[in-house]
């Protein structure tokens, strides 16, 4: 009997038979995905192949193999992917082919925060922003963060790269939030355009702030410019940020008028420069030390009144009078306090009244000048009066 000599070869290289597992891979994600195939000879034979993908974004480990039960690992480079992702690898072996089909659904990935926070969006990260600001800035430069971007399939990669670049890390993060659309500018803006004191002859140093406030949460900053006649008005600094506003977004910038430097009258001008311009006028007066009035305007020749005077000092106050010689006081120096009436007499005189009776002018004009003085300042008030014979 003829033994087949096929058989023979079967029986010396037996035939293998390819499995592979799994056959279909899914997967949901983003980023970098890893996994392995189980390829098995299951017959005695040995089994020699390769494994090549159809897609760029996949990668084997091995991708040639010779044995009878192999691990491959795959590498799936899903960053700058999105959308749902069809494709195969085909494995190919002395027992026959296998196709391996790949479906991928590219999901935007979650940026886990120090702070255990998983952020999924753009938005979750400018809520991220407004409470954790420090923690914000240190996570906006991270490579994991690009990566997140990425696989978002965010459209403006080397905006964001520009901004990453900017050393001043809050402003960057700023910037960029308002360049995706997630957040308006802030802006700085004055209280009030218009602020006023009124100096007393007393004071020697006023101080005064102007108000601020930011329009939104963020970054904001502006320089501070003054125009001034003279070195009477001095601002505390030329520059302003966010790190100036408190949590309700207000802010002050301290000023300081010194009266001695003044004029008595004058404006200074603080320009805000940022985003918009904004200008605050300070206008610097000085206040009257004392109201002061006589208790009629009109006087006979032989007659009486009184000085009557307002001390707005909050302080004990010395006057000086100085008059014509008719109008008689009885001292020309006063102490005064809050208020004070102090009497004197007119007496013209009759060589004066003739005089005026020759000249058919039947009154005088006359005057009481009242000086108040204190740490060698002075303030003065001219009262008029009027003289009339009869």
């Amino acid at each position: 009997m003829i033994r087949n000599k096929t058989l023979e070869l079967l029986e010396q290289y037996p035939p293998t038979r390819l499995t592979v597992s799994p056959a279909n891979v899914r997967h949901k994600g983003a980023g970098i995905i890893y996994g392995t195939l189980e390829i098995t000879n299951e017959t005695e034979g040995e089994l020699v192949g390769k494994v090549a993908s159809m897609a760029d974004f996949i990668t084997f480990s091995p991708s040639e193999f010779v044995g009878n039960k192999i691990t491959v690992e795959y590498t799936l480079d899903l960053v700058g992917l999105s959308g749902e992702i069809g494709t195969s690898a085909v494995i190919t072996t002395n027992g026959g082919e296998k196709t391996v089909d790949f479906t991928i659904t590219v999901n935007p990935p979650d940026v886990l925060t120090k702070d255990d926070l998983v952020l999924a969006g753009l938005d979750d990260f400018a809520e991220y922003v407004k409470t954790h600001p420090i923690a914000a800035r240190q996570l906006f430069t991270r490579h994991d963060f690009m990566a997140w971007l990425m696989g978002m399939n965010y459209p403006n990669m080397d905006i964001y790269e520009h901004f990453a670049a900017d050393p001043n890390k809050e402003r960057a993060v700023d910037n960029f939030l308002v360049f995706s659309g997630k957040k308006y500018k802030a802006k700085i803006v004055p209280e009030a355009t218009s602020l006023a004191h009124s100096i007393g002859m007393w004071e020697d140093t006023v101080t005064g702030s102007i108000a601020l406030r930011k329009t939104t949460w963020g970054y904001a900053e502006a320089t501070l410019q003054v125009t001034a006649g003279g070195d009477w008005f001095k601002l505390s600094k030329n520059k302003i940020t966010s790190a100036d506003f408190d949590s309700e977004n207000a802010a002050e910038i301290h000023y300081m008028i010194l009266p001695a430097e003044s004029d008595g009258r004058d404006t200074a001008t603080v320009i805000i420069q940022g985003d918009q311009e904004h200008k605050i006028h300070i206008h610097s007066t000085s206040a009257a030390a004392f109201d002061a009035r006589l208790d009629k305007k009109t006087f006979f020749f032989d007659d009486r009144g009184k000085l009557l005077i307002t001390n707005n000092t909050g302080q004990d106050l010395m006057i000086d009078i100085a008059c014509e010689p008719f109008i008689k006081f009885e001292a020309k120096r006063f102490y005064i306090g809050r208020t004070a009436e102090i009497d004197f007499e007119i007496k013209y005189g009759s060589i004066k009244a003739a005089s005026l009776a020759f000249k058919r002018q039947m009154y005088a004009e006359s005057h009481i000048h009242v000086v108040a003085i204190d740490s060698g300042k002075s303030y003065g008030r001219r009262l008029p009066l009027t003289l009339w014979g009869g």
